[in-house]
């Protein structure tokens, strides 16, 4: 039976079949492969994921703004994947990588989506060590920092390695493994050539409240100085225009969603809580650095193992949450949030409170009190635990 990993119980891996409907993915009418040509820069790479029978998926689509549609590509990738990294490496390159497959076993491979030819190739070797459940940033140019996850043997990892590469690209180790091994975390890019990498899961199953860091010039990790507010996993972190990380949400230390949130602060190397917390607990959620410096926090799992249609703003100036008035068009935990060059956001995909995995789309406009309004088209597939990269 394929497992998921949603997390809205003490137990960290559950099966779908109490959760999910029973009706098959099927592509809907008027879906054509995608074609050369126009230009793509505002356009979404909406990539693998779940559907509703439990099975991974290797289509991909991209999402037009303008026209509000979802194309499926031509290509596919070199396998089904789900609970991947997507990583934009320049211009001209995604990286897509890793990932688990239909058999829940964590996959080593990696593909290349490429702006040019809108077509989805595999890198020209496996990664180091399989990883699902992982974290992917991008470091340097054409350089992409992968770490932790669960390898192909289901154990929670610890190694980290660093695609670098224009081209096919290579693999290989950093010059240490995480100091902790941890799957469902965050790692964030901050100044001075660090990146943050805070929460998750370790190897026995706990809720870590233990944070590091991964210094870029010499490939190593160290603990930060002191440990999070909180313990958190399936959480949430943001990069603020200040140089802050906002840390929200996500499972706390006995497994229910939380409403709690904390601010890591690069110059005084410390964790706060935020000065008021969420108006709702959540995990699995998105958060969304608005163009206006807000963040925009979405859906989840909250209280109750209910999933969510509300939404809030988290003012960093201010450094309180506020309720957005009018709420999602569906309920939604494991989908995708990102921010498009018109300043409107594009929510896709997840699981909403009836069970099922949805295709749904919507878009929230900060206008005003914000609103949001669903696309005129759905995916061309049901997606959770998905990625969506904007093109640039």
């Amino acid at each position: 039976m394929r497992r998921m990993r949603l997390m809205c119980a003490p137990l960290w891996k559950v099966s779908v079949a109490a959760v999910l409907l029973a009706a098959a993915t099927a592509l809907h009418a008027g879906a054509v492969p995608d074609t050369k040509g126009g230009p793509i820069g505002n356009q979404v790479l909406i990539a693998g994921g779940e559907d509703s029978g439990g099975n991974a998926l290797d289509s991909a689509e991209l999402y037009d703004p303008k026209l509000q549609t979802f194309t499926l590509l031509s290509t596919t990738m070199s396998e089904p994947r789900a609970h991947h990294t997507c990583t934009r490496i320049n211009g001209k390159l995604i990286l897509i990588a890793g990932g688990e497959n239909s058999s829940t076993t964590a996959l080593a491979t990696a593909d290349l989506f490429s702006v040019k030819t809108r077509t989805l190739t595999p890198t020209h070797e496996n990664m180091v060590s399989a990883q699902s459940g992982q974290t992917a940033t991008l470091t340097k140019a054409n350089k992409v920092l992968i770490a932790g996850g669960i390898d192909d043997t289901g154990a929670v990892t610890g190694v980290a390695e660093n695609y670098k590469g224009a081209g096919g690209g290579t693999f290989s180790a950093t010059a240490n493994p995480l100091r902790t091994k941890r799957e469902f975390h965050t790692a964030t890019r901050i100044a001075r050539g660090l990146v943050l990498i805070t929460g998750g899961i370790d190897q026995n199953g706990n809720v870590l409240q233990r944070a590091e860091i991964f210094n870029i010039a010499n490939g190593t990790f160290n603990y930060t100085l002191g440990n999070m507010v909180n313990r958190r996993t399936n959480h949430t972190a943001t990069l603020l225009p200040n140089g802050n990380v906002l840390i929200a949400g996500g499972y706390g230390g006995n497994g229910n969603p939380q409403n709690t949130a904390e601010i890591y602060n690069p110059g005084k190397r410390s964790f706060t809580p935020t000065l008021s917390a969420m108006n709702f607990a959540r995990a699995e959620h998105t958060a969304t650095l608005l163009a206006g410096g807000g963040v925009l926090i979405a859906g989840g799992f909250t209280s109750n193992a209910k999933i969510t249609s509300t939404a809030e703003i988290y003012d960093s100036t201010s450094g309180t949450f506020t309720a957005v008035g009018p709420k999602m068009t569906d309920s939604r935990a494991g989908h995708t949030a990102t921010l498009l060059k018109n300043g409107t956001v594009l929510i896709a995909g997840g699981l909403d409170q009836s069970g099922a995995i949805v295709n749904t789309a919507e878009l929230y406009n900060p206008a005003g009190t914000g609103s949001f309004k669903a696309t005129k088209n759905p995916m061309n597939a049901e997606r959770i635990y998905h990625t969506a990269t904007l093109i640039q």
